[in-house]
């Protein structure tokens, strides 16, 4: 498509390459296949000077896309350096080991990015100005960038998408009783941002049709203005995986973050059962943990009994991922019992593998994404012997056969270049409303 006639539009998401977190890996896909659908994306992001990078993530972009990392506040930057200087000559006890948690919004009101928003503000114009954007998008998580979204359609008249990575005000982690007057507060605050930022998007974008309806049942404003585009797999973005040697014993993989929704406690406890129920030695099966494993974590492992049977790998770039999926006899993914709303995007790298899949989550909508194999596998995260018999089953195979399953070809509605084809109707639609006059 000619350069010339590609539609500019800002994209704030603070987390984008060279960033590894999971948040920046959403639009880093979508931006790589937009430009092929008329739309050439300025994403303004926030690296921090800490945050582990993979130069490797900016390589896979095309030339269309113009990534803008000056959302952070250099004054703000020094300052949260000199802090951290003097806290390291007058370092606190060491505190009890604990799992790492995710978003926790009703404990929370804040991410890492919020001190620096207002610098973002003033960037977001100037780069929408610059660019000559037609429109906005917010990749939301971190939530604070939402308001920036609000000032910059406020400020330049032009539509606002908000792209809700994770529920807000309806994450779950808000169902339990509020512990204290804090958290009280907090619920009652979160809700009145969010309405306020939605009311003021011309387009709501959330990640699973649980989320949606969930969301369109609490904010009655979104029908007509509100879609669901999926977490995806870009096929593209991974190295070529060469034909694995089969291991020698069975190996269940578990790819990202150990935390308190996916900790070794419930992996643990299915896993444990698993091994005393078929007697298999460490020789026998392994689970194979790539990404970040707290202190806590392996200590769980440890008293269970577990360590032997634990291989912990760190994170590796994601161009390494589909060649590492295709080497475990099955893919393992859980979350606590109360998530019904979220799905974990490695499960699009479990897709994108073509591999097996055992997934201890309780968002039945997960079944349809399972479907394309017939030996995938959602169990309730509570069923421990349901998992252990899940498991059991690719054990079983594994003894039969000693070699791998043959990987298939995952679904192309699930993949990059579909999602983006849906984001670009939703960004046509905004600005052509926006064009003529009317609310998207």
């Amino acid at each position: 498509m000619d350069p010339a006639t590609l539609r500019p539009f800002l994209v704030i998401s603070p987390a984008f390459a060279p960033q590894t977190s999971v948040g920046a890996f959403r639009w880093v896909k979508l931006a790589r296949h937009l430009p092929r659908h008329g739309f050439r994306p300025a994403v303004l992001s926030g690296t921090f000077p800490e945050d582990p990078r993979d130069e490797g993530l900016l390589a896979a972009l095309p030339p269309e896309v113009e990534v803008l990392d000056e959302y952070l506040d250099p004054a703000v930057l020094a300052a949260e350096a000199a802090v951290r200087a003097l806290r390291a000559r007058a370092p606190l006890p060491a505190a009890r080991a604990r799992p790492l948690v995710g978003l926790r919004p009703f404990q929370a009101l804040t991410d890492r990015w919020i001190a620096h928003a207002p610098h973002g503000a003033r960037a977001a114009v100037a780069a929408a100005r610059r660019t000559g954007a037609r429109a906005v998008v917010v990749s939301a998580g971190p939530y604070s960038a939402c308001p920036v979204g609000v000032y910059v359609k406020r400020k330049l008249g032009v539509p606002l998408v908000l792209d809700l990575r994770d529920p807000y005000s309806l994450h779950e982690t808000g169902n339990g009783p509020p512990s204290g007057l804090a958290e009280r507060a907090r619920r009652a605050i979160v809700p009145r941002l969010e309405r306020r930022w939605l009311e003021a998007a011309d387009h709501v974008i959330l990640n699973t049709q649980a989320a949606l309806e969930a969301y369109r049942a609490r904010f009655p404003g979104l029908l007509g203005k509100s879609s669901v585009v999926r977490n995806h797999f870009d096929l593209s973005l991974y190295a070529p995986a060469p034909a694995p040697e089969p291991p020698r014993r069975f190996v269940i993989l578990h790819l990202g973050t150990l935390r308190e929704e996916a900790s070794a406690e419930l992996i643990g406890a299915a896993l444990r059962r698993l091994i005393d129920r078929e007697r298999l030695a460490p020789g026998d099966v392994v689970l194979r943990q790539i990404g970040r494993m707290s202190a806590y974590d392996r200590a769980c492992f440890e008293r269970m009994g577990l360590a032997p049977f634990v291989e912990a790998l760190p994170a590796i770039p994601q161009r390494e991922v589909l060649g590492e999926l295709r080497r475990a006899h099955v893919l393992f993914t859980m979350c606590s019992p109360h998530v019904v709303l979220r799905i974990s995007a490695k499960t699009y790298d479990y897709i994108a593998s073509g591999m097996p899949m055992v997934s201890a989550i309780a968002t039945r909508e997960l079944d349809e994404l399972l479907a394309y194999r017939s030996d995938n596998a959602r169990v309730a995260p509570d069923d421990i012997d349901g998992v252990a018999a899940a498991l059991a089953r690719h054990l079983a195979r594994f003894r039969e056969t000693g070699a791998l399953p043959v990987p298939v070809e995952p679904p192309r509605e699930l993949s990059s270049e579909a999602a983006a084809a849906r984001i670009a109707e939703i960004l046509d639609g905004v600005i052509r409303a926006a064009d003529s006059g009317h609310a998207g």
